[in-house]
């Protein structure tokens, strides 16, 4: 019988991956980390973090929400600042802050804290290709650019182009459930808030929104995005819609003609989590943009991400405790992950089918907001 190089090995080293590992602090298991890229290395990517990531760590180690809080590359944002389809802006202000971090920063921070731990052994530069599991012996076979690994458990942290999606789960990327964006850093951008990030809803984009957000070195993470099926069925070319925007767009426009952009544009993709997958089995799990985590409204996917690698980390500790890798056994990771997102998600999508392509009503509900301090309390706890 071969022996397992691992007890745990995770695919992608990302924010969902490296949560994952860390979340296994302590446990005396022998964990993998595999990515296919070396770190730093920058992910297309909108940069906003939700408020509870903080949170997140702490529930692993007090002395990684410590280390996150103090990293100095972070943009901490208190509003969220939408305007209405007629120009019209709403703030809604957070109870808890918010923060913008490059995903070049970002990534390489939590991936440096789990390459610190001693249970974890990284391999960067090393491509997945495929995964096979080997019944007989109870454990996974992986083959990789660096050669072949073996491990009890695998945690599918490799984003929204995951081999072990492909391979276990439902890796179709349908239309109606995914959406596709670009963004580029731009500086110069004038009447931004610093403490703010902003969301446009535009009349040329009715299945998706324009974005502004701020980073810490001054620059600005620029972009826009909308379901993929939108895109499909208006044939619109999403580069060319963001040079028209800040070029032409009536009110956008003007707050862009000193500025320079400084990178490329870039198009990602974005599994939406509007609709289920499965994202565990037979001792296997999925996290982050690879379980189809990302919110249908916002785009937002690093909170997800955070969050279930550590409910998978958690998991796969139980594993062993228990010794039990069943499908049936793992189905608990899909409640707990399902319980913390499933809802929210589903609003999300409603509110993007429903108000945000239906602009006279969307821009009478900010209408009524701005006159009824009452209904903006209760537009905000919708929202956010």
């Amino acid at each position: 019988m071969t022996a397992p190089d691992f007890d745990v090995a995770v695919i992608g080293a990302g924010p969902a991956g490296s949560t994952a590992a860390l979340a296994m602090l302590n446990s005396g298991l022998r964990v993998a980390l595999i990515d296919m890229a070396t770190f730093p290395r920058d992910k297309t990517c909108g940069d906003a973090v939700a408020a509870y990531v903080p949170k997140v760590l702490a529930t692993i180690s007090d002395e990684f929400r410590a280390e996150f809080e103090a990293f100095s590359k972070r943009q901490v944002v208190h509003i969220c600042r939408v305007f209405a389809p007629n120009g019209q802006p709403l703030d809604f202000k957070f109870s808890e802050s918010g923060n913008i971090i490059k995903r070049t920063e970002l990534d390489n921070f939590l991936c440096g804290l789990a390459q610190r731990q001693k249970h974890v052994t990284p391999f960067f530069d090393c491509r997945v290709n495929s995964i096979a599991f080997k019944p007989n012996q109870k454990i996974w076979e992986l083959q990789t650019a660096s050669g072949v690994l073996h491990a009890k458990l695998i945690i599918g942290c490799d984003g929204a182009n995951s081999v072990v999606t492909r391979q276990l789960s439902d890796g179709r990327l349908l239309q109606e459930h995914h959406s596709a964006a670009v963004r580029a850093y731009f500086t110069d951008v004038e009447g931004v808030n610093p403490e703010s990030f902003e969301l446009h809803f535009i009349n040329e984009l009715p299945l998706g929104y324009f974005w502004i957000f701020p980073e810490s070195d001054g620059s600005f993470n620029v972009g826009l995005g909308a379901l993929s099926k939108f895109i499909s069925d208006k044939q619109l070319n999403l580069r060319e819609l963001l040079q028209h925007v800040v070029t032409k767009h009536d009110s956008i426009s003007k707050r862009f003609t000193k500025a320079n952009r400084i990178s490329d544009v870039k198009g990602f993709g974005l599994p939406l989590g509007s609709r289920k997958i499965p994202i565990s089995g037979n001792a296997w799990m999925l996290c982050g943009d690879a379980a189809h985590l990302i919110d249908p409204l916002t785009g937002e996917g690093i909170g997800q991400a955070m969050a279930s690698g550590r409910f998978a980390g958690w998991m796969a500790v139980d594993c062993f405790k228990k010794n039990n890798f069943s499908a049936e056994f793992m189905k608990s990771y899909d409640r707990q992950v399902y319980k913390k997102f499933w809802a929210p998600h589903r609003k999300s999508y409603l509110m993007q089918r429903y108000l945000v392509p239906r602009f006279t009503l969307f821009n009478k509900v900010f209408e009524l907001a701005h006159r009824s301090p009452v209904f903006r309390r209760w537009l905000q706890r919708a929202v956010l």
